[in-house]
C-alpha cells in the first residue's frame, strides 16, 4: 500500500524579493522586473505553466515599484500607474484596454498569464491591437542550480538543514518546477519522520513517490 503524507497548503515563503532565489537561468527576467525605467516599452506579459515562479516575480516587481496587485474581481485604484495583473488572460479585457492606454504615458503595466497571448479568447477587439504590441517574455526553466537554492530556502524555512549532497541529488531528479520543489519539501519531511535527512532517505523517497499520486494532484501553490 502507497504510503499517504499529509500536505501542507501553506506558503513555503512569503512572496518578498528577497527570498526570490536568482541563478543564471533566472538573473536576465530577474534584473528586467527590478528597474522600469529600462523597459523598451511600459507593457510587459510574463508568461509560463503553473509552478513556474510566475506570482513571485510579479511580486518582485509590486515590491520594488510600488506596482498594484490585481487579480480578476478586484477593482482598480482610481489614480494608480503601475499594475501588475495576475491571471491577466481571465481578466476583464475591458480594464486591461484601459489599463494600457492608462500606463502608456509614465507607468507600466505587468501581466502575469499561464498562456502566451497568442492563445487568449480575445472578447474586446480594441484591446487586441494593445496585446500584440506588448513585449512577451516566457519564464525560464530553472537549471539545477535554481532549484537545489529554493530547496535550500525552502527546508530552511522548516528548520531543516539537509547536506549539500542531498539537495544535489534532489534538484537533479525533480520535475523542473518550483512548485514540485515545495511538494518535494513537504513530502520528504513527513516521509522522515524524524530520522536524518540523508542521500539515502532522500532516495527511498523518490523511489516510494513514483507510485504515489498526490505529486500529481496537489495544485500550484
Amino acid at each position: 500500500m502507497a504510503h499517504q503524507y499529509p500536505l501542507d497548503l501553506s506558503l513555503p515563503a512569503p512572496y518578498a524579493a528577497a527570498n526570490f532565489v536568482v541563478s543564471d537561468a533566472n538573473r536576465a527576467l530577474f534584473d528586467l522586473l527590478r528597474p522600469p525605467a529600462e523597459w523598451l516599452n511600459p507593457h510587459l506579459v510574463l508568461t509560463g505553466p503553473a509552478g513556474t515562479g510566475k506570482t513571485h516575480a510579479g511580486h518582485v516587481f509590486a515590491e520594488t515599484h510600488g506596482a498594484h496587485w490585481l487579480s480578476p474581481g478586484v477593482p482598480v485604484p482610481d489614480t494608480a500607474t503601475r499594475f501588475v495583473v495576475d491571471e491577466a488572460e481571465n481578466f476583464d479585457q475591458e480594464v486591461l484596454f484601459h489599463l494600457y492606454n492608462r500606463t502608456a504615458a509614465n507607468g507600466r503595466l505587468l501581466l502575469l498569464s499561464r498562456l502566451h497571448p497568442a492563445q487568449w479568447t480575445i472578447r474586446v477587439p480594441d484591446f487586441e491591437s494593445r496585446l500584440k504590441a506588448m513585449r512577451v517574455v516566457d519564464m525560464p526553466e530553472p537549471d539545477d542550480s535554481l532549484l537545489k537554492s529554493v530547496l535550500k530556502k525552502l527546508f530552511e524555512a522548516r528548520v531543516i538543514t539537509p547536506s549539500d549532497d542531498v539537495l544535489e541529488y534532489l534538484s537533479r531528479r525533480m520535475e523542473r518546477s518550483v512548485a514540485h520543489a515545495q511538494k518535494i519539501v513537504t513530502g520528504l519531511e513527513a516521509y522522515a519522520n524524524g530520522r536524518a535527512f540523508t542521500r539515502s532517505l532522500a532516495r527511498q523517497f523518490i523511489e516510494t513517490s513514483e507510485n504515489m499520486t498526490w505529486f500529481d494532484d496537489w495544485d500550484e501553490i
